[in-house]
């Protein structure tokens, strides 16, 4: 396959997946100046997936459509292209250029907490924005969070387990209704997943394993868990705050309603806990906010619409005011957005200060020019004598 040209555009330079439901390359576009990295899926191979034509061709446009609600936002890549040859379907993405989360982790290595809670919030973000297009990830694992290298932010990839299309698709090969296909990685699944019936904070639970793995150094699989109660058991293996380790044991909890019933409400937790200055220094506080101004109680329902989400700073929320808007965002699990109110005081203070100096400036010049023109005045009315 490699060095193969797909629609006489693409060529195969490296094969990066050979699955069942989708086989992935990385390609060069040859009709293009320079020949820019891309990456083409081959979407249900017919020689994989038993379907009518027809039913693969829908299923891909559900699958294009659901794509393209993510299209524009900077921290999933983009869909390129999407076309069908000789019967059989391709979707083209943007190639990130980086790392994936995986080459960070090592086992029995520990992250401090610190930059797991800046990962955490990062990736909160990004399933905020995801979860609001009423799509489910379903395979939140560090081989699908890519460290892109041009700014070092954390993207997220491979939406080709996203969970409208593969509804559709297990309906088709077994006619059973409100069931759909267990599709993730085993140690980063739960329960509801592996029974083929994700929800939204599936993906939650996943990012939540994560951290415990970034916590402990262990493997998910070999994570020790509760045989009563199925929870993952992590506590006496890392010291960690106590704070920080109720918010990740609320993450990841077994049963999908004990958990945050939405990104935004982790994300909610995680700042309040930011906020109580009880684990991260005051000089390790990043310096981005959420943008618009509103709570959102309407995001649960899938109906915001598209934002730019990035990762709120500490002094954002360090007063009481906003601890407590957060406090209630994360009970109501609602999405709360920030303008900084520092930023604004310092513009609006800055603004004042310079209209000040000129309202001075103006105010001299305008006496200047009064006492002068009274001045020639005063010696036209009486001339000195010769």
């Amino acid at each position: 396959m490699i060095g193969n040209l797909i629609c006489d555009r693409y060529r195969v330079i490296q094969i990066l997946n050979q699955g069942i439901f989708c086989r992935t390359y990385i390609a060069r576009d040859i009709s293009i100046t320079d020949y820019p990295t891309c990456v083409v899926k081959h979407f249900l191979p017919s020689d994989k997936i038993a379907l009518p034509i027809k039913t693969r061709r829908k299923l891909f446009n559900r699958e294009v459509g659901a794509l393209m609600k993510l299209d524009n936002y900077e921290y999933v890549p983009h869909l390129l292209n999407h076309f069908e040859e000789n019967l059989e379907f391709y979707l083209v993405q943007q190639f990130i250029n980086g790392h994936s989360l995986s080459a960070e982790l090592h086992p029995g290595k520990r992250w401090s907490e610190n930059k797991v809670i800046k990962l955490l919030q990062e990736v909160l973000n990004i399933l905020i924005f995801v979860h609001a297009q009423g799509l489910i990830h379903r395979d939140v694992k560090p081989s699908n969070i890519m460290r892109r290298r041009r700014d070092n932010r954390l993207v997220l990839i491979d939406f080709g387990a996203v969970k409208p299309m593969w509804d559709e698709l297990f309906r088709h090969q077994t006619n059973i209704d409100n069931t759909t296909v267990a599709i993730g990685t085993p140690g980063y699944m739960p329960y509801e997943q592996h029974q083929g019936k994700p929800v939204p904070n599936s993906d939650i639970y996943a990012l939540g394993v994560i951290g415990i793995q970034e916590l402990t150094g262990i493997n998910p699989v070999q994570m020790p868990k509760d045989t009563a109660t199925g929870e993952i058991v992590w506590g006496h293996l890392a010291r960690v705050n106590k704070r920080l380790a109720l918010v990740i044991n609320k993450m990841v909890c077994y049963h999908s309603q004990n958990r945050y019933k939405s990104a935004v409400a982790a994300l909610a937790a995680l700042i309040q806990l930011n906020n109580s200055n009880c684990i991260t220094s005051p000089t390790k506080k990043e310096n981005s906010i959420l943008e618009a101004v509103e709570l959102a109680p309407e995001l649960n329902q899938f109906s915001f619409k598209s934002h730019k989400f990035l990762a709120p700073s500490i002094k954002d929320f360090d007063s009481l005011k906003w601890d407590e808007k957060m406090k209630i965002a994360s009970q109501r699990n609602t999405i709360i957005s920030i303008l900084s109110s520092k930023s604004a005081l310092f513009i609006g203070l800055a603004i004042g200060v310079v209209s000040g100096f000129l309202l001075i400036i103006i105010s001299y010049l305008s006496i200047q020019t009064i006492d002068s023109i009274k001045l020639q005045n005063s010696q036209i009315k009486n001339p000195s004598p010769r």
